[in-house]
Parts: structure tokens; sequence; C-alpha cells
């Protein structure tokens, strides 16, 4: 008859063991389709920006391209899964968090908000590079709405930096847009609207001139109204457009 403090070992030596296998099964189960980057990078100046690799079976490595989502204030990080399994190769998905503290009343031609967010999506898009090391000539912002907007401002406020943009529902009235027009040359340019969209019924004018200028800088641009799509319809078009500016790579000096 064996004594207690033998069973006990025991016991404690196949706990053990069923520890260390579990532990070995959860490390080859496929990665999370979600993924935290660490505490360092997650919160810079208060801003917590998160990733995830298009591809649920790979793991986030050095030179992949590299889509920078604005972040719709009124979603959460979470809404980078649904471009997850969406494209050919495996792609960086960041999710940047840079107007999630902005209040549903501001304007996008403030000013003030937008002169405060460009400096710190400046800082947020060196520490991305300094960390992930993503391909510098593969970068592309996007963004929905407000935030479409905000790429389209940001992209063209530093346009060495990014291969292309893609807008969806994006209003174009923004000075930081009008006035500088003409970075479109460097800037692959992707802008959706739909034709049920009341704000851009309300401005077809200045929406169709801001069309035909982005499409005349690049060749590669591309303006699209979708028909009977209003403001939320849009976002189904989202993947295919940006799968279109994922073939293009930034060209040196540009």
């Amino acid at each position: 008859m064996k004594r207690p403090s033998t069973r006990i070992l025991e016991n404690a030596a196949i706990l053990l063991l069923l520890l260390v296998y579990s532990g070995f099964a959860l490390r080859r189960a496929a990665p999370s389709v979600f993924t935290r980057i660490p505490p360092g990078f997650t919160r810079i100046q208060g801003t917590a920006s998160y990733y995830v690799c298009s591809d649920r079976q790979a793991i986030p490595r050095e030179g992949l391209p590299v889509i920078i989502d604005i972040g719709q204030a009124s979603e959460t990080p979470a809404a980078l899964t649904r471009f997850v399994g969406e494209f050919d190769e495996p792609v960086l998905l960041i999710w940047s968090s840079l107007l999630s503290d902005v209040s549903g009343d501001t304007r996008l031609d403030d000013g003030t908000v937008w002169e405060t967010k460009r400096q710190k999506f400046a800082r947020l898009f060196s520490r991305y590079r300094e960390t992930l090391r993503f391909d510098d000539r593969r970068v592309y912002l996007t963004g929905f709405g407000f935030t479409g907007a905000y790429a389209w401002m940001l992209a063209y406020d530093r346009p060495t930096l990014y291969a292309g943009v893609v807008a969806m529902s994006a209003p174009c009235y923004p000075p930081p847009i009008q006035q500088r027009l003409d970075r479109g040359k460097s800037v692959i340019t992707v802008v959706v609207c739909g034709e049920t969209d009341r704000w851009l019924t309300n401005h077809l004018a200045l929406v169709q001139e801001t069309g035909k200028a982005i499409e005349s800088q690049n060749p590669h641009s591309r303006f699209i109204l979708k028909p009977v799509a209003d403001y939320r319809g849009v976002t189904n078009y989202w993947v295919e457009n940006l799968r279109y500016v994922l073939q293009f790579t930034k060209e040196p000096n540009r």
C-alpha cells in the first residue's frame, strides 16, 4: 500500500504533466485573430493602438504591407476583423484609435483639432514603424466617414510616407484636402461615396470637382460613386478597394 506522501507526489507529477501538455497545445493552436501589441507599444501619449494580421495562420513579421485604419470613434478595435482573411497575402492591420476621444459634434474643419491630431499621428506612425518594422514602400491609410476624411487629410499631409489612401464616405471639403489636392500625384487616392448619401447630394458640385481633380493628378486614383448606396452601404465596397491599392508600391522619391 502506497504512503499518502507518495500518492501526493504522484498526483502532483500528473498535474504538472497536464499543465505542460496544455501549454504545448495552446502554443500549437492557431494564433488569435485579434492580437494586442505589448504594453510598451499599446499606449502612446494616452492613445491605445492595436494590430492584427489579416492571415489567421500567420504571425506578424517584418516587411509586411500595412493598412492603418484611423479608427471610427463609434466602433471598437475589433472592427479590424472585418478585413481578416480578405487578402491574397498577409497584411498587417493597425487600429490607431487616433480619434477615439473626439466628440460627435467636432467639425472636420476645426483647425485646432486637426493640428493636434496630425502631430499626434506623426508620433504614432513613428512608433508603429519602429516597433513593427513593416514595409515602408507599402503603407496605406483608410477610414470611414469622419475618419475616412482624416485618413485622406493625413495622407496628403505627409505624402512621401504613404502609397495609397482609401477614404470611404469621406467628406472632401476640409481645407487640408482642398488646399493640397496636388499631393494626390504622390498618393494613390480612392474615394468611395454612395449616390444616396445626404452629405454627397448637398455638396454635389464640390464632390464632382474634387473627383475630377484627384483622378487628373494620378492615373491610378479613383473617385467612385455607388448607385443606390447610402452612407453605411458604402462599407460593402471597402475590401475590394483596399485590395486595389495593395497592388501599388511607393515609388522612390515620391
